[in-house]
């Protein structure tokens, strides 16, 4: 019995220590547990996002939120939790649907996803904010969908960082505009869309004339004051929805899409007249014209480089045929663009290898038809399409900077060529032309002085024409230039005069001896025609301020009597003599005159 006892007495006091283990590990276990909850508890106190927990469905009750929501978007989680539908209302509305999309797919599947949805929201005090949202379904063993578990937190700087990323990626840093990853991309979208709707789009290139001369001229810093004013003032002639865009340097684009053939030549039209008032650039009023190339075209079929190259191409005709002037594109522009290709590579070698000449215009006495002159004018003796005339290659020259290697020849050249002659007349003139870009060379007094040196020419006899464009940039360092040129006894002609950027009423600041009326204000002369009145008021105006006039481009004698009538006193044009060679020039001098007026021609 003892025994019985005793045994019974041990298996109690097993049975005690094994509950009393039991309970020390019940007890170790729920302190570890109350101390992982204090542990997630301050995390979620403390961590910059929101913790939340919330029923499925569009307006399920949200069933815990974390203090971090009132930092978020104003609410308190008392206010949150009390209301359902705060979630909904708080989402921006433009992206409730997205919103709704990301929530289904993942309902659907199993219930997580990639990565964290993206999307916007309206704060309390009505501030918009990116947020991110991380969120998991949690399912019961059935599959049923039972709330929502997840983090939101605030990447605001985030997006806003990334959206400058992006907008200086696709925008010009100088302008602001879009730049030409943009703009072709836009162009691709838009023949998409225009392929699908049966819409035609156009693409306008515009690059603004003598811009070189005019960075060179104000300076780089004032260069892009004007590409900035030109973008400004070139805005107002677009629609909203058009896409304007800078290529870089002084091309600009712009894309106009569900158009017609007349929308896009107006558009043309308002971008050369929108530049046509003077820009205020650093106190100077700086006058800018642009050639624009238009591509019009049936979104189906085309190709964006097709599109691009046939405005570009455009453009470049438009250039070629004078400032301020508009083009539309047509087929048989793309043996001409290849031409210019050729024509820039094959003159390089032609200034190496000195295949230029020159011809000379003679410049004839109105009354009596003395010859009291000549213009020297280049021609290219290409080795396999012959003699080309000026307008072949004078543009080319220009935009590949050669017409400065070129321009120094021809002055050489000619006067060299006038030494060779025998002026008996001790009043002749040799006139030269000097671009723009030659002009604007640090060097060209001392290429004068050169070409003077070396030949032995009378300075008296040499006379430069420059044009208009000279004239209205860095006026002081032009009117110095000038003054050291006539230092040297030369004489300085105004070349197309009226067709340029000059102001009449400054003209005689300049040190300035002849004007040279266009010819397209010639041809109106002598049929009572509006250019006769332009040329008149040149003529008066040359008259005012004592200097010398010659009419370019004499046709006809009609207009010869209409020159005499209005005093001009000089002339040149295919009435007297084509351009010719320097032997052929030598027997017109010897000859000395012209037969002139309507009776003797």
């Amino acid at each position: 019995a003892r025994l019985g006892v005793a045994r019974a007495v041990s298996v109690v006091k097993k049975r005690l220590r094994g509950r009393g283990l039991a309970a020390r590990a019940l007890r170790e276990s729920q302190e570890a547990l109350w101390e992982q909850g204090e542990n997630l508890g301050f995390l979620v106190r403390h961590v910059p996002v929101v913790v939340y927990k919330a029923e499925t469905g569009q307006h399920g009750r949200w069933l815990y939120v974390s203090p971090q929501i009132e930092g978020l978007l104003g609410y308190t989680p008392e206010e949150w939790l009390a209301d359902p539908k705060l979630w909904w209302e708080r989402i921006h509305p433009d992206d409730r649907d997205q919103v709704l999309a990301d929530e289904e797919a993942i309902l659907v599947s199993a219930g997580t996803k990639s990565e964290a949805a993206q999307y916007r929201m309206v704060t309390r005090d009505g501030r918009t904010i990116w947020v991110s949202d991380d969120a998991s379904v949690i399912k019961n063993g059935s599959g049923a969908s039972l709330y929502w578990s997840g983090i939101l937190s605030d990447i605001t700087d985030r997006k806003v960082l990334e959206e400058q990323l992006k907008h200086q990626a696709f925008h010009d840093p100088l302008t602001g505009l879009a730049n030409r990853a943009l703009f072709v991309d836009r162009v691709e979208h838009a023949l998409a869309r225009g392929e699908r709707d049966g819409m035609r789009v156009a693409v306008l290139f515009v690059d603004l004339d003598d811009f070189k001369t005019i960075n060179d001229s104000l300076g780089h810093n004032g260069g892009d004051e004007v590409l900035v004013a030109v973008a400004g003032r070139l805005r107002e002639c677009f629609r909203p929805g058009d896409t304007f865009a800078r290529f870089g340097g002084d091309e600009f684009a712009i894309l106009v899409e569900d158009t017609s053939l007349s929308n896009a030549t107006s558009v043309a039209y308002r971008i050369v007249d929108a530049l046509g008032e003077p820009f205020s650039i650093g106190g100077r009023e700086v006058m800018i014209h642009a050639s624009v190339g238009i591509e019009f075209a049936e979104a189906q079929g085309t190709r964006t480089d097709e599109l691009l190259r046939n405005a570009d191409v455009a453009m470049y005709v438009a250039k070629g045929k004078g400032k301020a002037r508009y083009q539309l594109f047509e087929p048989s522009m793309h043996t001409a663009a290849l031409r210019r290709l050729e024509i820039k590579a094959d003159l390089r070698r032609a200034v190496e290898k000195d295949e230029f000449v020159l011809h000379y215009q003679p410049i004839v006495s109105l009354n009596g038809g003395a010859l009291l002159g000549m213009e020297a004018l280049v021609r290219w003796n290409h080795p396999e399409r012959g003699l080309l005339p000026p307008l072949d290659f004078i543009s080319v020259a220009e935009q590949s900077g050669l017409i400065t290697p070129l321009g120094r020849w021809v002055l050489r050249e000619a006067c060299r060529q006038a030494t060779k002659w025998p002026l008996s007349n001790p009043s002749i003139s040799l006139s030269v032309n000097v671009s723009t870009t030659q002009f604007q060379q640090p060097g060209l007094v001392e290429d004068v002085a050169n070409a003077l040196w070396d030949s032995g020419l009378d300075p008296s006899i040499l006379t430069l024409e420059i044009t208009e464009s000279v004239l209205v940039h860095d006026t002081d360092a032009v009117i110095e230039k000038l003054h050291r040129l006539k230092d040297f006894g030369v004489k300085v002609a105004i070349d197309d005069f009226g067709t340029g950027y000059s102001s009449l009423g400054y003209l005689k600041r300049f040190p300035i001896d002849i004007l040279k009326i266009d010819k397209s204000f010639i041809d109106g002369v002598g049929n009572g025609a509006e250019e006769a009145a332009i040329a008149q008021a040149i003529i008066k105006l040359g008259e005012s301020l004592g200097l010398e006039v010659v009419a370019e481009g004499i046709e006809l004698p009609e207009q010869i009597d209409a020159l005499q009538l209005l005093r001009c006193e000089r002339g040149q044009g295919f009435f007297f003599s084509a351009p010719v060679d320097a032997e052929t020039m030598g027997g017109l001098l010897a000859n000395g005159s012209f037969p002139v007026g309507r009776s003797q021609h």
